[in-house]
């Protein structure tokens, strides 16, 4: 039975925000501690000065819809199934980094944002292909450009933080038995 492959397109969904420089600790699940200190250590990031900063991201699928895939018919308003779905998986990716007034933190986190946006801009990055060009998840048929729906200031733990989400839909093709 065919069945749908989000783990492997979060995985390489992912691989390509930990390949942007400067993302901090990426998480491909919803991490969780009852110990608030274990917790903050999980997005500890050590910066070049040598001092640590909160920065993360985590990626987690939000949702999940699928529509029969058709081809079309001669009689009015039919459709022939074509024996596919096509399932939209939504990731959310929520990103945080330690305010810092001084240092103008918030001009940085805005940057990041827009640097993580711009990697999935790439046809390749949209279609998750490998270096030769081959496809990562054979079911899937493209991302969609990702959506930055939220931008704010929050307290993360303890810690005063940038916060931002991020949606990336991704349509994937799955043939029904």
């Amino acid at each position: 039975m065919a069945k749908s492959r989000y783990r492997e397109i979060g995985d390489a969904i992912s691989a390509e925000i930990s390949s942007v420089p400067g993302t901090g600790r990426v998480h491909s699940y919803q991490r969780w501690s009852a110990d608030l200190g274990k917790y903050l250590d999980l997005f500890r990031w050590p910066m070049s000065d040598g001092l640590t900063q909160i920065r993360g991201w985590v990626l987690t699928r939000e949702r999940a819809g699928e529509d029969v895939a058709s081809i079309g018919s001669n009689a009015s308003g039919g459709f022939t199934p074509s024996g596919l779905s096509r399932r939209t998986h939504t990731f959310l990716l929520f990103g945080i980094m330690s305010a810092e007034d001084a240092v103008g933190s918030e001009v940085a986190f805005q940057d990041l944002i827009e640097e993580i946006c711009d990697r999935f801009r790439d046809d390749k990055v949209l279609r998750l292909l490998d270096e030769s060009g081959s496809s990562r998840v054979l079911s899937l048929e493209r991302l969609q450009p990702p959506q930055v729906d939220l931008i704010e200031l929050r307290t993360f733990g303890n810690v005063l933080c940038h916060y931002a989400e991020i949606r990336v839909r991704a349509i994937e093709r799955i043939r029904r038995d």
